[in-house]
């Protein structure tokens, strides 16, 4: 169907390990630390406090560095007193969540600092996921409407994880830029032209956001047809988006937007719940859908699917997830744990867009999946492109020799599909043999008696 995506930081074991052999250097002055980090000296003496009270009463606290990671995007498009006002929405907002002994400030232009006292470990964690969440689902209201914000957390427990000020600001730091992606450096007339994108950016992610909170994300299934018996196998669920008006149109365009903006994470778990909510009322469909790349790095989400499956199992041998070649050259390892983690829920996982990239056969055998789905532009001039059907052969030689089901997009007329159940193709899909449709083929009437 189609990668910033809002976590909470922990530091690596190799992080703590490497502190813990490391040759201790005298803890800075509170005085001092605020001129190193450049952090407020009041919020450095609260959080030394705070880290000398938990070590006398043996009762844990919490630090949480709160990221606003598109400020400068907000800032770019709108100026530097919508930006303000935004984080001064913020902070009241968090306020709000924390508890009345809890302290937030803000540290730096596009941070919020805040110490919860006497509090948890598993309870920093819920912390810090209720604030990102509120967040993520917070529009903040300025001139130009609802704006959208996207933020990380890292967050540290203390006495556990750093016994002074220095030790968990410099863990908050490093937990905080590991979440990041690494981006080009750019100069200043380099982004001049930038706030028009921005402004564009955050329009059509505020479009989004409304319309998951309107819940006017639905689906439209397309067939996916057996090449030998020429019956619906099953059918993949794509992602549509209803406008105010009652327009339909695919949200396949706003993936990157989402992606970029992060509320992927809001979007897959949206399709998941509606996935899984289709196959509890029909017994009798199977049903593929995609899931974004930065989903298959995603614990949570993974989390979610395992739940939803152990509620009803029964689902489970009609559901496929269907992941991109993309995820697999971004982190083989990492793709291959998740397709382990759905099969070992029993579903299935079909790789979508192969050929696209530079997956190597021994790449696809590793990843184990079950169905590999063959890339449209290798379909498209099948019929008049001697080196797509060598690829084409070569790649149902592979997957039948490995006991894979194979999978043509683009099938868009007869000539096309002859060739492939010629070249012993398992599956065809494309507007030849059925466009997707927002209802649901498999009901006489398309849609659920609701009476």
């Amino acid at each position: 169907m189609r990668d910033h995506c809002q976590t909470i930081g922990i530091p690596t074991p190799f992080q703590q390990t490497m502190a813990s052999h490391s040759p201790k250097s005298p803890t800075p002055s509170v005085t001092a630390l605020a001129h190193d980090v450049g952090y407020p000296k009041d919020f450095i003496e609260v959080l030394s406090r705070s880290m000398e009270q938990a070590k006398r009463t043996d009762i844990a606290g919490g630090l949480l560095i709160l990221s606003i990671d598109n400020l400068a995007m907000i800032m770019s498009g709108y100026g530097h007193e919508i930006s303000e006002t935004v984080m001064h929405q913020l902070a009241s907002e968090i306020t709000r969540i924390i508890g009345a002994d809890d302290y937030i400030q803000r540290i730096q232009r596009d941070q919020f600092g805040v110490i919860l006292h006497q509090i948890k470990a598993d309870e920093i964690d819920y912390m810090a996921q209720r604030i990102l969440s509120h967040i993520q689902h917070y529009g903040c209201s300025s001139d130009y409407g609802s704006l959208h914000v996207i933020a990380s957390v890292a967050r540290i427990c203390f006495p556990t994880d750093a016994d002074n000020p220095a030790d968990a600001l410099d863990r908050a730091f490093i937990a905080l830029r590991n979440l990041l992606p690494d981006g080009p450096i750019r100069s200043y007339e380099q982004e001049a032209q930038r706030p028009d994108q921005d402004r564009q950016d955050m329009g059509l992610a505020n479009y989004l956001s409304t319309a998951l909170r309107e819940k006017r994300l639905k689906m439209a299934y397309q067939p996916i047809i057996n090449a030998r018996s020429g019956a619906v196998s099953h059918y993949e669920a794509l992602l549509r988006l209803y406008s105010d008006d009652g327009k339909i149109s695919s949200a396949g365009a706003l993936i990157p937007i989402a992606e970029r903006m992060g509320l992927i994470d809001m979007i897959d778990e949206t399709v998941l719940e509606m996935v899984v909510d289709e196959l509890r009322r029909s017994p009798d469909v199977t049903l593929a859908f995609n899931v974004s790349n930065l989903t298959t790095r995603n614990a949570r989400w993974l989390d979610q699917f395992a739940q939803l499956m152990r509620e009803t199992p029964e689902i489970a041998p009609r559901c496929i997830v269907e992941i991109t070649e993309t995820a697999a050259q971004l982190d083989l390892r990492r793709t291959a744990y998740f397709v382990a983690q759905i099969q070992a829920q029993g579903c299935q996982v079909a790789l979508d867009d192969f050929g696209s990239g530079y997956t190597s056969f021994r790449q696809l055998k590793t990843l184990s999946v079950d169905i590999v789905k063959i890339d449209g532009a290798f379909i498209k001039d099948l019929v008049d492109n001697a080196d797509n059907r060598f690829f084409v052969k070569t790649l149902l030689d592979f997957t039948q020799g490995f006991g894979l089901q194979s999978v043509a997009e683009y099938v868009e007329n007869g000539e096309i599909a002859k060739m492939l159940i010629d070249l012993g193709i398992d599956y065809l899909q494309g507007y030849y043999l059925g466009r997707p449709e927002n209802r649901r083929r498999w009901l006489n009437d398309g849609e659920y008696n609701t009476n």
